[in-house]
């Protein structure tokens, strides 16, 4: 067996090879025409022999004499792994080398494409992701490079399982760097298992989550100063984003967080305890917008849930009002003042 040009093709040491390095340790040598007769070696069958033999040899623990290439003497492990391992590490080294050179002549490039796109009249400090493998990497980076905060407008249901995987080892190694971590869900979200067991991992390590009936469109800001938004499909799956740098954009979106934040409810993780708690501002959300007349598709999509979910809390509102059509149930919410916002008791 030739020596591999890669760690795949270098054989395991399993136990069998071993039997057979310590016979030969204490034999001083195996004789390969004297072993192919009738007589065990090492207690070995001649498939496992012929076995251990190729792997000893691959490996560098054995090599032929000088002068009886019959005769196949062991040779030093410092020795086999330096013959049989060294050029690999060096491989590895130079390919990582390669790699690094590379990511910085690709990042010298930066300056010239933003430069391009003021050119052509995109937004100064907006790149366009187009994919979420580039999103991807672009939050990886970004993730790293964050010193103290991130915060995250999420709107919809329950996240998917995969990107929550994903995420969860991004997330806690920037709370253990000390690095504030804020979300905000809505409401619906609290349903979702997947989501629930992410919020009660994450915020056992630190991060902070609140939920609201209804969110603006998708966000997340890494310290006050770079901020991902959601791109225009034009054609494409989206799933693309738009890096944004510009301060004031970024400042605003801060401030739409801020508000938000101050008047959602917190959200620690799953039990049905967690979903009721948001019952009354979730039906409030709802009654308002069957007193303005909205579709049910448009009710499910601001509210984050699927329709037949969605239908099933305007039945089970209508009933508690005793409505016999949606514009009754409008009306009534609207007289009865379950449309509006919440007072706080005195």
């Amino acid at each position: 067996m030739q020596n591999g040009t890669d760690f795949g093709q270098l054989p395991v040491l399993d136990e069998v090879s071993l039997r057979l390095f310590d016979q030969v340790l204490a034999s001083g040598g195996l004789d390969r025409q004297a072993a192919a007769g009738t007589a065990p070696v090492a207690g070995l069958s001649r498939v496992q022999l012929d076995h251990a033999t190729e792997v000893l040899l691959a490996l560098r623990l054995l090599r032929p004499a000088p002068g009886r290439p019959d005769l196949l003497i062991p040779t030093s492990p410092e020795a086999a792994a330096a013959e049989a391992v060294g050029p690999l590490e060096a491989r590895i080294a130079a390919a990582s080398t390669r790699a690094q050179a590379t990511r910085d002549q690709l990042q010298a490039l930066m300056p010239k494409y933003r430069s391009a796109l003021r050119e052509r009249g995109r937004q100064a400090g907006g790149d366009r992701l187009p994919d979420l493998p580039t999103v991807s990497a672009m939050l990886g980076e970004e993730s790293a490079r964050c010193q103290k905060e991130v915060f995250t407008i999420q709107p919809g249901g329950g996240r998917q399982p995969g990107r929550l995987a994903e995420a969860v080892n991004r997330d806690l190694a920037m709370l253990d760097r000390g690095i504030r971590m804020r979300t905000l869900y809505q409401h619906s979200a609290r349903s979702n298992l997947a989501t629930q067991g992410y919020v009660e991992t994450l915020t056992t390590a630190g991060a902070e989550y609140r939920t609201a009936a209804e969110l603006p469109d998708r966000a997340v800001v890494f310290d006050r100063a770079v901020a991902f938004l959601p791109a225009r499909a034009e054609g494409g799956s989206g799933d693309g984003a738009v890096l944004v740098r510009d301060p004031d954009i970024v400042a605003y979106l801060c401030r739409v967080f801020d508000q938000l934040w101050a008047t959602a409810t917190p959200f620690t993780g799953g039990s049905e305890a967690a979903y009721r708690a948001v019952g009354d501002d979730l039906r409030r959300a709802l009654l308002g917008m069957l007193a303005e007349g909205a579709k049910d598709e448009v009710i499910a999509r601001r509210l984050g849930m699927s329709l037949r979910t969605c239908r099933r809390h305007i039945a089970d509102a209508m009933l508690a009002l005793g409505a016999e059509s949606r514009f009754q149930g409008g009306v009534l919410a609207e007289r009865t003042g379950l449309t509006g916002p919440e007072v706080a008791d005195a």
